[in-house]
């Protein structure tokens, strides 16, 4: 008996069964129809059970009407604050979700009924373009699956109740990175056939690299690198001379309000990967196209380069503490910002692909060449008299600032992975573009110039010769006569970065290039020799020269002070040592020309020559010449760094030879002119003063003197003009009322003052920054003396006190 009625029950619940699969119904109140393998079970979740079954059986004709089986979405909750804390991005200033590729989110949606996991259907979809197109692949359909595939767009169910769904998705490693138009869609079967679509648009999606999937080809096996590459907002840029190695702190304030948004449109301008072509949109999932476009375009289209030194219609570069108003200024007014020099650009590629989730890091070359022709070889030109002759452009910077983006490099064989170079200061055209890189810097290293993407030009940079030349010039024409001098040592000096967690300089120079004079450096300087230009008039000059002094003799240069005690606004004195190493007597005449220059080598202003002849030194000994130079002589001739250079010209009488020797050195603003003074910590949301405050170190008074400050998730850039004109040695100050945007163990906070006659005087400090409280349960309403009174012990309490 017990059998038969077993199998009635079973009939009974398979026609059952068959009839609510019909209907796409998945839960009916506290029982429903699931499966497993294969077979179809009833479940119930409320005690009751065999009332519950046997209420299942005996209604086999239950319908639900077809409007009930229509899919209307109530909310769609993206889980903001989770997933992007999730995909380290939630310090983002963006109205958009910002997600990292190679990596999931959350979304959980709610509905008007119980989403039913037979019948209905949910999909997402992620367009990106103006023409976005399934085939290839600027449009993403996904549809919610069983499995989550890490590789591929996919979507499964992670949770649901009566009234919603949690769904996680999947970005594949190589999706294209950029901002997604977002639609989530909703299909339901209705119970005369009729198929229902529902569509909503959702907030957008912006989709950058990520250095923590293994599977990103921008992945940093390194937390600490990420931290600093990819997450530090601040940083110290290194400018000066070999001589002189200064810090700049540069705020790249790359989660700052607009700022990936400037990102995303900088991309977006380049029309090899523009949102109008489909094709080249497929190019933004490769960082070595991101970072080739955007050293195109910020030359063309963010900050216009200016090394004049007049920059009258818009801000010196040495006004500028960060990236932040620039590219602020960019985005709201869609125009270039006038005007950058060689570490602005840097800084501000350092904050465009920092914010697109690639690891970035701005890197300054001192002594730096710039080769013109291809040659491999940094030319200078004297004629017999010795004063320069400009046949060329090639020079030696005192400083150059570039950086480096690291990624894997599939279209080179494999070593050449790793850190790339990238420049976007406009320097010399590639394909009728300033664009510079992705250099890989093994292929630099080892004069691999043949790799192409500008290796070349950066190998010049820093590990090029430098020649001077003396020329005949007669009727307008230059011929090359003899070889002054060959330098194989002179360029490519310091070679600097911001090390991994801490404010100091970090020197990367032997990851460029080998130790200076070694056999593997000589064998890379000649590879890359081979495939260089070589103009005629080199061939047979070079063969034989190396790095050798002019009949055994040398120059030595000096500065009183020395340099590190060298500052703007005091007299100095230029020391010039001739030093006889051969075996015979030399008779020596001597000019030399002291200019100011920029910081790119190029002569500026004309402070002072003095000339020493028929200098008599006898083998092995040396005679030293001093030039003094007032505060006077050189105030109104100094331009941008306060760079100045001077060029010896040597003669020697007794064989005709004649050779060259610079030194390039710079006068400090003294350091301790500008102070921050403010509390040391901080909380988010609270007001706080910080006060700045300036001395005048020059002996002249100051005018237009005004004061800045700016630091990422602390202050947007605001600025104080001071009125008057500050006497020397007179002391001002002014006040900031800032209010913390985000919590930091050591955020950076950067004070600049500006003046007419000086410029680039800055100060930085660090503030640690506590969250803000969390809002307290609302207070138990208080009681009244007339609703309470105070027991007799209360009261003597309260007399003792």
């Amino acid at each position: 008996m017990r059998g038969s009625a077993l199998k009635i029950i079973v009939r009974s619940f398979s026609r059952f069964s068959q009839r609510l699969d019909k209907y796409s119904v998945r839960r009916i109140g506290s029982y429903g129809i699931s499966r497993l393998n294969g077979h179809r079970l009833c479940y119930v979740t409320m005690p009751g059970f065999f009332s519950k079954f046997m209420s299942c059986v005996s209604s086999p004709e239950v319908h639900l009407p077809s409007e009930g089986l229509v899919m209307k979405t109530v909310d769609c909750d993206w889980m903001k604050l989770t997933n992007q804390t999730a995909h380290r991005t939630n310090e983002y200033e963006t109205s958009a979700l910002v997600f990292r590729r190679g990596q999931s989110f959350k979304v959980k949606v709610a509905f008007q009924r119980t989403f039913n996991e037979a019948g209905d259907e949910v999909y997402l979809e992620f367009a990106i373009g103006a023409n976005a197109q399934l085939v290839n692949d600027t449009k993403v359909r996904i549809k919610m699956g069983q499995v989550l595939d890490p590789q591929k767009w996919s979507m499964v169910l992670a949770d649901s109740d009566e009234t919603s769904i949690t769904v996680e998705v999947s970005i594949p490693p190589n999706a294209i990175v950029g901002k997604y138009k977002t639609v989530v869609e909703f299909v339901s079967k209705l119970e005369n056939g009729e198929i229902k679509r529902s569509r909503d648009k959702e907030p957008d999606v912006v989709i950058i690299f990520n250095p923590w999937c293994k599977d990103d080809s921008v992945y940093l096996d390194d937390e600490a690198k990420r931290e600093e590459y990819v997450l530090n907002d601040t940083g110290n840029i290194y400018r000066g001379s070999t001589w002189r190695i200064s810090p700049k702190r540069w705020n790249f304030g790359q989660f700052e309000e607009n700022i990936l948004d400037a990102a995303l449109r900088i991309i977006d301008s380049d029309s090899r990967t523009s949102s109008k072509s489909g094709k080249w949109l497929q190019k933004r999932r490769d960082p070595i196209w991101i970072v080739r476009a955007a050293s195109a375009q910020v030359n063309d289209g963010v900050l216009v380069g200016n090394w004049s030194g007049d920059y009258e219609g818009g801000a010196s570069p040495l006004t500028w503490n960060g990236s932040v108003k620039i590219l602020q200024q960019y985005y709201n007014t869609k125009r270039e910002v006038k005007f950058g020099q060689c570490w602005v650009f840097s800084g501000v590629m350092t904050t465009i692909l920092r914010a697109l989730g690639i690891p970035t890091r701005s890197v300054t070359n001192f002594a730096s060449a710039h080769d013109t022709e291809g040659s491999m070889t940094i030319d200078k030109y004297i004629n017999k008299e010795g004063e320069e002759v400009d046949l060329g452009g090639d020079s030696v910077w005192n400083f150059h600032v570039w950086n480096e983006s690291w990624m894997t490099r599939p279209d080179l064989p494999k070593g050449y992975e790793g850190w790339q170079v990238i420049d976007a200061t406009p320097q010399e055209i590639s394909l009728g573009l300033y664009q510079t890189g992705p250099a890989p810097l093994t292929a630099i290293k080892k004069g691999e110039v043949y790799l192409g993407y500008e290796t070349p030009f950066v190998f010049a940079e820093v590990n090029s010769d430098r020649v001077t030349w003396v020329v005949e010039k007669d009727d307008g024409n230059a011929e090359i006569t003899s070889v002054g001098r060959r330098y194989t040592q002179n360029v490519g000096k310091f070679i600097s970065t911001k090390k991994v967690g801490e404010d100091d300089r970090e020197d990367i120079t032997d990851q460029y290039k080998f130790k200076e004079g070694s056999p593997e450096e000589r064998a890379a300087f000649k590879l890359a020799y081979g495939f260089g230009s070589q103009p005629d008039y080199q061939r047979g000059f070079l063969a034989l020269q190396d790095e050798e002094t002019a009949d055994g003799v040398d120059f030595e240069f000096a500065t009183d002070p020395v340099d590190a005690n060298l500052f703007n606004g005091d007299e100095f004195t230029v020391k010039v040592t001739m030093k006889n190493k051969g075996s015979e007597k030399r008779t020596v005449n001597v000019t030399s020309t002291l200019h100011s220059t920029l910081y790119t080598g190029v002569p500026k202003a004309f402070v002072k020559r003095a000339k020493f002849d028929e200098i008599v030194m006898e083998p092995n000994a040396s005679v030293t010449k001093e030039i003094k130079v007032a505060y006077n002589e050189y105030s109104s001739k100094l331009v941008d760094q306060n760079a100045m250079r001077i060029m010896s010209v040597a003669t020697v009488k007794e064989t005709g030879k004649m050779f060259s020797e610079d030194y390039e050195f710079r006068l400090e603003n003294k350091p301790d002119s500008v102070k921050i003074v403010t509390e040391k910590e901080m909380q988010v949301g609270k007001k706080s003063n910080v006060t700045v405050e300036f001395t005048n170190f020059l002996p002249v008074k100051l005018t237009h003197v005004t004061i800045s400050l700016e630091g990422p998730g602390l202050s947007s850039p605001v600025t104080h003009k001071i009125a008057g004109q500050v006497p020397p040695g007179e002391k001002v100050e002014s006040t900031f009322v800032i209010t913390p945007k985000r919590a930091g163990v050591s955020r950076s906070i950067i004070a600049d003052v500006d003046t007419r006659q000086i410029q680039d005087l800055k100060s930085y400090e660090f503030i640690r920054v506590k969250a803000a409280p969390e809002p307290e349960a609302a207070a138990a309403p208080r009681t009244t003396e007339a609703e309470v009174k105070p027991t007799a012990a209360a009261t003597e309490e309260g007399k003792e006190k």
